[in-house]
């Protein structure tokens, strides 16, 4: 019966589409030659990437669910006015983002990564953040930020979060 499978497929499959099923195939191969474990090691460009995406979610207000997977447990978070310790502090901090504002961006500068897979990584970066509030109000503001970041598994979390308002001419002070 092995034999024949091939044969039944040819007779089943019009060599056109033959063609391209095997044009294919070189498009999902790993190539053998790369040191697996170099594969699966994250580096600093992983830990921006995660940064990035973190960034894109507040910008897209995704569900709290998203965060908290990404936030690594005991909770060290700080925003300017705004200890975070727990998941239940967290939920409160968003759901006043959630019900307050109605657009906003950040804007990642001067990101700087170091650290290990082994180790951790800290990151700073300056972060301009503007929103729009339900009640009209806007807010621009730069903020400096410093986390630590740790893989658990395969994913990347937050294990420290420190974020500082940066007095600049033309931005608000506080969000």
């Amino acid at each position: 019966m092995r034999a024949i499978l091939p044969l039944l497929i040819a007779l089943a499959i019009p060599p056109a589409l033959q063609a391209r099923a095997t044009d294919l195939d070189p498009i999902n191969d790993l190539s053998p030659n790369y040191q697996p474990q170099a594969r699966y090691t994250l580096s600093n460009n992983d830990v921006k990437s995660f940064i990035y995406r973190w960034f894109a979610a507040f910008d897209h207000q995704r569900e709290a669910g998203y965060f908290l997977n990404r936030i690594a447990n005991p909770i060290e978070m700080h925003y300017p006015g705004t200890p975070i310790r727990s998941e239940q502090d967290f939920l409160n901090w968003y759901k006043g983002v959630t019900d307050t504002i109605i657009w906003n961006s950040h804007q990642i500068d001067q990101i700087e990564v170091s650290g290990s897979q082994k180790l951790g990584w800290e990151a700073s970066y300056r972060v301009r953040w503007q929103a729009r509030e339900k009640s009209g109000a806007t807010h621009d503001v730069m903020v400096a930020q410093r986390l630590y970041i740790i893989r658990r598994g395969d994913q990347l979390q937050i294990a420290r979060l420190q974020a500082e308002i940066l007095p600049e001419p033309g931005h608000d002070q506080a969000p």
